[in-house]
């Protein structure tokens, strides 16, 4: 049968399109093979860049631990719980083997309980179970040195795994300097014990001699008040008699009564003197400026014929016992009145100077003054700067102020000049 040239061509076209459909499909197929295997390389490359960044990752992790572990200031041991590693160094820090005398390899070959001391290994096992239960245990143990030495250390030690495995991790920092510290100030501190007994025993003793004087104190004054009393009741009747006394005779007898009445005011004195340390100090507000007021008032009244010039500053209140601070002001007034006597137009002050440590109490007048070469010996009992013919007293009055002002926890200075006065200055916290 002959096909037409329509139905050949028609044939061709088809099988024609066949191929060009079957070639198309075989590049897809290729194509498609070609990206797969473009995409498993991708995935590779991927996957082993991530692999050697984590490696790079680890290695620079351990490094650093390496750094910590190798340069840290305190000994580091790690050391075996199990099997045939029980006990043993299995690593060790360089400050470990500076700190013990060895080198790191010969640590790692030796034991713990090489280390320790035989007082330390009787409790090592203690610790290590402890340690295994899963306790950080703080601990001062001794261990030896190479040389044999012994020394002090505080350790922290604790259980960690590695590998699956059990160590002991320690941390021991030497204490020798501490200990060495700690034994000095046990003994200063032993001393300081032995010292305050020592003083607790002087101020039994002192507080027994001083009971002592007390009695002895108030039996001379008992003891010569009445003959004393005596003494001056008689010249005093022999005096006044209107017998004819020879004059001489009469001066012998007017000197005994003025010696056994300033013997008399001296016994008393002693006496008060020497209960000042004992008087307990009652404390409240003190008008200074009218307790000086009144003794200079009351002055004023028993030497009519004296012209004074005083200046009182108002309102300088303190804390402290007034009996005393009375007393006190009363030794310093008559003794301002008493040495500025010789000058016609005396001056006596009380004042208050304040200062940034607080105030500063004074009591200044125009008198005679003295050598401050002298001043140290002011406030002795006893002492006199000046001639007891011109100016009468017992030379305690300045001892008793100085005590009283003491007994306030405060204290007492002067300042003066020959001619020109005296100023007295004392504090009271």
């Amino acid at each position: 049968m002959t096909l037409s040239r329509r139905t050949i061509l028609i044939v061709v076209s088809t099988f024609l399109a066949l191929a060009i459909i079957l070639a198309m499909v075989s590049d897809l197929i290729r194509l498609s093979s070609c990206i797969a295997f473009l995409a498993g390389g991708v995935f590779c490359f991927v996957m082993l860049e991530s692999l050697e960044s984590a490696e790079t990752r680890i290695q620079e992790s351990e490094e650093r631990y390496r750094i910590l572990f190798e340069r840290a200031p305190d000994s580091i041991f790690i050391i075996g719980v199990e099997g045939d590693e029980s006990g043993r160094i299995v690593a060790a820090n360089q400050a470990a083997a500076d700190q013990h005398g060895y080198t790191v390899d010969e640590l790692c070959r030796l034991f713990i309980y090489d280390l320790n001391s035989a007082e330390t290994n009787k409790i090592a096992e203690g610790l290590a179970a402890k340690v295994i239960a899963g306790e950080w245990v703080t601990a001062e143990i001794w261990h030896c040195k190479k040389d044999g030495d012994q020394f002090p250390l505080e350790i922290h030690a604790g259980l960690i795994l590695i590998g699956g495995k059990k160590y002991i991790l320690g941390f021991d920092r030497d204490i020798t300097q501490r200990k060495i510290t700690e034994e000095r100030d046990h003994l200063h501190l032993e001393q300081i014990r032995l010292l305050n007994d020592e003083l607790n025993r002087r101020a039994r003793d002192l507080a027994a001699v001083n009971n002592e004087l007390e009695a002895f104190n108030y039996s001379v004054s008992h003891d010569m008040h009445g003959p004393l009393t005596r003494i001056s009741s008689y010249c005093q009747l022999l005096l006044e008699d209107d017998s004819n006394l020879e004059p001489e005779t009469r001066t012998y007898i007017a000197s005994i009564y003025e010696a056994g009445t300033w013997l008399n005011d001296m016994v008393d004195a002693l006496l008060h003197l020497s209960q000042l340390t004992r008087v307990e100090i009652v404390s409240g507000n003190v008008d200074l400026s009218s307790m000086a007021e009144a003794v200079l008032k009351e002055l004023t009244l028993e030497y009519p014929d004296r012209s004074v010039v005083t200046r009182i500053e108002p309102d300088v209140v303190v804390a402290g016992d007034s009996k005393l601070l009375k007393m006190a002001m009363v030794n310093l007034l008559n003794n301002a009145w008493k040495y500025s006597s010789e000058n016609s137009e005396a001056l006596i002050e009380f004042g208050v100077d304040r200062t940034e440590s607080g105030s500063i109490y004074y009591i200044r007048d125009n008198g005679i003054g003295f050598d401050m070469k002298d001043v140290d010996k002011l406030f002795n009992v006893f002492t006199r700067l000046h001639d007891s013919s011109r100016f009468e007293g017992t030379g305690i009055g300045l001892a008793t102020v100085q005590r009283i002002i003491s007994r306030h926890g405060g204290r007492i200075w002067a300042e003066a000049e020959p001619g020109i006065g005296a100023t007295f200055y004392f504090s009271l916290p």
